[in-house]
């Protein structure tokens, strides 16, 4: 096969720790004119670094600093448009980057001032009777005109604060000290940015001028990416870090199981990290350090000594200290890793079937030989259908989707990429088919990129039935990472990051895109996600969807004319299922809320919307708990039960909290906080991750259950009508 572009060629090899760069004002300037020389050369979209790129490179950069529109003053805003807006072109050409830092100190100044009325505003008396709104997520309002309504929004954030706390029967004091405790968490962190972490806020605004794909990496963040995108391991310890916004420790949050941390039974959770040294070395103190910083201390060589000295989790007293060896390892970050359940299904009519379900969260290095020594493993267990479940799979190696589909094809295009001057076929071309049973591909709006290749293929054969939500997230672009080093050398700077930019656009074999649009599954469920604004339609700047023609290839239709029959089947299953019926409830809610933004700071008011909410959320609960429990058992195969030839493994899923007062407080308290306005970043080594335990696995959520049920139909079908005709499809 010709070598295949990726959509994260980062493959550079990790020897040691990656350690934070702290750039020159001068080397920061020279790696802003390489990076805006590269995009205005290399970018696919072939548009020029000029004043319009300009302007949205600086309106990216004062909303990537200041979100949701609290901090800075329209004033700023006004004049940093007349000062740079036709002017970053111009500057980032003669590699001047002293925007970025002027922009920067003028937003800590901002925030200082803005965080400065918090105890005034924490001890005012707040009259909680009043018919006022709040409008917690203003990323598309204007800024504050000035100091006065600047305090007026300050003013009522911090009273949607205190309500909060008041509605879980917290006392003033303790709001008013964690509000204090979260906001100089905020401050800490950003007066933490260092040069590099400044530029990269401020390139990689510059790249998302062009598409949103587009951005700059420092060299840690870019070894990060390497990490946790494609290459699925590290040298370090295995332990999972993160910092609470409570105090200025880094704790340790859990152990990867069979790594150096966890052998060594010395680490515990909730310890805290006070000190680390390197072998012999004196110890660093990390109190109050930034988690990246401590986290690239304990990553290291492999076979090296690492010393980390904590506050034990037991300890009586914050004196008690105790020094860990410990010598580094590679970790696999196996909760990446592809996965199989065996599902011993019980059909409508009682009778039992074995159906196989397949988790790829990402396409990393080799994961199709993962999912082929798992689709084997589920052949030897005699499942009669697959789902490849991708729903959580925002992309990764195109080369992996192109190997992938071929599991389920004898041979033939997968994808088409079309690059500046021309198109690129990539093929499928072993000839050989590891499942030629029927299949599934489980999709949602977070399926992305690679994932809406395979779909999309799949697809286009008519080798598998896609199902699920409205559309997938709709990203059609291809990036690579390109060392900024191989264009610029390293005398002057030894390690300049890297630039991920989008090289070329990837078409669906019938000649349609994913851009924009997405892949339409074949069989739709119901998903308050169809109603937010999610996907790459949402995006700013993004690439328009468009067609070329279709490549050469044979459509077997697998279906046979039954897709008609699986809808209605499906759709009757829907109107009688009590989740369903949740799920449409809260899209009415959801319709509600997208109508009118703006939440009340009326107690009464807010009092009965929680009381709303806790009624509608127990009814639920009693409904689901006075149900059958499921019939449906379910077994684990990892890649390690294949590997080492071990028999499956039964898990059930975690069983229910006991419903008492305190776990409804508890509840009560999770309903009313505030969430986050802006997804949060991909975990590094160390940061905590979802709950990826074995019994989690075992949960069979509303959307599987029903692809299940739609599979079972499936195979019935399938096994009625034979495997379906061959069409051959010509190339216009």
């Amino acid at each position: 096969m010709k070598r295949i572009l990726s959509v994260a060629l980062a493959l550079a090899v990790l020897g040691g720790a990656a350690r934070a760069v702290e750039f020159t004002r001068d080397q920061a300037g020279r790696i802003a004119k390489a990076v805006g020389t590269l995009l205005d050369q290399v970018h696919y979209k072939r548009v020029r670094l000029d004043d319009t790129i300009a302007e949205m490179h600086l309106t990216n950069y004062v909303n990537a600093l200041d979100f949701n529109h609290m901090i800075f003053l329209q004033s700023d805003v006004d004049e940093f448009l007349a000062k740079y807006g036709k002017e970053l072109d111009n500057l980032t050409n003669k590699g001047d980057a002293e925007p970025a830092y002027a922009i920067f100190e003028r937003y800590l100044k901002r925030l200082d001032a803005c965080l400065g009325r918090l105890p005034a505003l924490l001890k005012a008396k707040h009259d909680f009777t009043q018919d006022e709104k709040f409008i917690a997520q203003r990323n598309k309002l204007p800024w504050p005109k000035n100091e006065a309504e600047s305090a007026e929004l300050w003013r009522q954030r911090i009273k949607f604060e205190l309500l909060n706390g008041r509605l879980t029967d917290e006392t003033p004091e303790k709001t008013a000290d964690k509000v204090t405790k979260r906001y100089a968490r905020l401050q800490k962190n950003m007066k933490q940015f260092d040069a590099s972490d400044i530029l990269q806020t401020y390139l990689s605004a510059l790249g998302m001028a062009f598409d949103p794909h587009s951005g700059y990496m420092a060299p840690q963040d870019a070894k990060n990416f390497a990490i946790h995108n494609v290459d699925l391991k590290l040298n370090g310890i295995g332990a999972l870090l993160g910092q609470d916004p409570d105090d200025d420790y880094t704790r340790i949050k859990g152990l990867t199981p069979g790594g150096p941390a966890e052998l060594g039974k010395q680490l515990k959770p909730n310890d805290k990290i006070v000190a680390v040294a390197q072998g012999e070395a004196e110890p660093v103190d990390c109190v109050g350090m930034k988690l990246s910083e401590v986290v690239d201390m304990i990553r290291g060589k492999k076979g090296t000594e690492v010393r980390i000295t904590v506050i034990p989790a037991d300890a009586v007293s914050e004196s008690e200290r105790k020094v860990v060896r410990i010598i580094r390892d590679e970790i696999k970050l196996k909760e990446q890793y592809a996965y199989a359940r065996i599902i011993d299904h019980v059909t409508a009519d009682g009778k039992r079937q074995q159906l196989g379900v397949i988790e790829l969260p990402q396409f990393y290095k080799k994961c199709a030989a993962d999912v082929e020594k798992l689709i084997v493993r589920l052949q030897k267990e005699k499942v009669t259908g697959v789902i490849l479940d991708l729903r959580r799979n925002g992309g990764g190696l195109l080369n992996e989707a192109v190997e992938l589909t071929g599991l389920f094809i004898k041979k033939g295009p997968v994808v088409q990429v079309r690059q500046a001057r021309q198109i690129e076929v990539l093929e499928d071309e072993d000839g050989r088919v590891t499942y030629d049973g029927p299949l599934m591909v489980l999709v949602g709006h977070h399926s992305a990129s690679a994932s809406e290749i395979v779909a999309a293929a799949l697809q286009d054969y008519g080798r598998a039935l896609i199902v699920g939500d409205l559309a997938t997230h709709g990203k059609g672009t291809v990036q690579t990472l390109y060392p900024l080093a191989s264009f610029m050398g390293t005398r002057q700077v030894a390690d300049p990051g890297e630039l991920k930019f989008t090289i070329s656009k990837f078409y669906r074999i019938a000649g349609g895109t994913t851009q924009k649009h997405g892949v339409t599954p074949d069989i739709i469920l119901p998903n308050v996600l169809d109603f937010l604004e999610t996907g790459e339609a949402y995006l700013p700047n993004v690439l328009e969807a468009d067609n070329i023609p279709p490549a050469k290839y044979q459509r077997a239709d697998r279906v046979n004319g039954g897709l008609d029959q699986l809808r209605k089947n499906s759709s009757a299953r829907i109107t009688k299922d009590k989740d369903f019926a949740y799920i449409r409830e809260d899209i009415e809610l959801v319709k509600k809320q997208r109508a009118d933004k703006t939440i009340s700071l009326n107690e009464q008011q807010r009092v009965q919307e929680k009381k709303d909410i806790e009624a509608r959320n127990e009814a639920r609960r009693k409904e689901r708990d006075a149900r059958p429990v499921s019939a449906d058992k379910v077994f684990l195969v990892k890649t390690e039960t294949v590997d080492k030839n071990q028999p499956l493994i039964a898990v059930q899923p975690p069983k229910p909290a006991p419903t008492t007062a305190k776990g409804k407080d508890a509840a009560a308290k999770a309903k009313a906080a505030t969430p986050a306005s802006k997804p949060a970043k991909a975990p590094e080594d160390g940061e905590e991750l979802e709950d990826t335990t074995d019994a989690g696995k075992a949960i069979i959520d509303v959307y599987l259950r029903e692809a299940l049920n739609i599979l079972s139909d499936y195979t019935v079908q399938q096994a009625k009508g034979g495997r379906g005709e061959i069409v051959a499809v010509p190339r216009q």
